[in-house]
């Protein structure tokens, strides 16, 4: 398996965790207030379930897994698949940061931030499908 593979898939994993004790505390919360800040992290928990563990997991099998390219480059750029790794947790880790704090106190710097982190989001699917393209083909005659 390819290093940036298993370092997606364990990122993958943390996100699935952080997700999911998200949506435990924001879900407790609602029933027995604990803590009011908790109810701003409702669509944040989302997305780390859905784009930090579920595209990056798909990502991360889809750069192991799809047919190769050529002998020499039998993933495409690695350094296009890097740059979509790299910009996917960065996109998720400041929207994980920024997102609940705009919920509760929107400011110019929460909203450039989250502007920000939808951009890198953009560019990691955008990188990612020109790594991934060259590997989705016909086989002969099938």
């Amino acid at each position: 398996m390819p290093k940036l593979s298993q370092l997606a898939l364990k990122a993958a994993m943390i996100y699935l965790i952080l997700g999911a004790l998200g949506a435990a505390a924001y879900w407790i919360n609602a029933m027995w207030p604990f803590w009011p800040p908790v109810s701003a992290i409702s669509p944040t928990y989302l997305h780390l379930i859905v784009v930090g563990w579920l595209t990056q997991l798909v990502m991360a099998v889809m750069y192991w897994m799809f047919p190769v390219i050529s002998k020499q480059r039998p993933r495409g750029s690695p350094a296009l698949a890097w740059a979509a790794v790299i910009s996917l947790n960065a996109g998720l880790l400041i929207r994980m940061v920024f997102e609940p704090w705009r919920a509760l106190q929107p400011t110019a710097l929460n909203g450039y931030a989250l502007a920000l982190s939808a951009v890198l989001q953009v560019c990691a699917a955008i990188l990612f499908v020109g790594v991934s393209w060259a590997r989705v083909r016909e086989r002969g005659g099938q």
